[in-house]
């Protein structure tokens, strides 16, 4: 058995070291050159179409929710509307809102022609601003933890 422990190297083979070793010049080496890949400019555009007949409060509910639970986020949102999703869902402008208020950018309302529901648009904007700025109070009140 030898005397040395794990990890030593063995006496009998000692290593030789150059005592002028030739000093190594490396080549000064230029950074590559920074390549730019153009990203085009594009918005996605979510379409919800609420223009078929429904018959109840709960069918346009869910044609609104089965369309944007997908829609994680985008541009601009277009929402359809038909008369029958207006007459039977009356807090429609807050469900829209309410669906692509952190989503979207930019929402549109298209309405059946004729100033019959002309207001519909403002009233989801109304609505949106209502929920942004009771938004905007609940995460102000948020303690940061420490």
């Amino acid at each position: 058995m030898t005397e040395r422990r794990p990890g030593q190297w063995p006496v009998d083979h000692p290593v030789h070291l150059d005592p002028d070793p030739a000093p190594v010049v490396q080549e000064a080496t230029q950074p590559p050159a920074r390549i730019v890949v153009p990203v085009p400019d594009v918005r996605l555009v979510v379409t919800v179409d609420l223009t078929n007949e429904y018959a109840t409060h709960d069918d346009v509910s869910r044609a609104l929710y089965e369309q944007t639970m997908r829609a994680s986020d985008c541009h601009t949102a277009i929402v359809r509307l038909g008369e029958a999703a207006i007459r039977k869902h009356l807090e429609l402008p807050r469900a829209i809102a309410g669906a692509f208020f952190l989503s979207a950018q930019r929402i549109e309302i298209h309405v059946p022609a004729g100033t019959r529901y002309a207001y519909f648009a403002v009233r989801v904007r109304q609505e949106l601003v209502q929920i942004c700025a009771d938004h905007s109070r609940m995460v102000s009140s948020l303690r940061t933890p420490g």
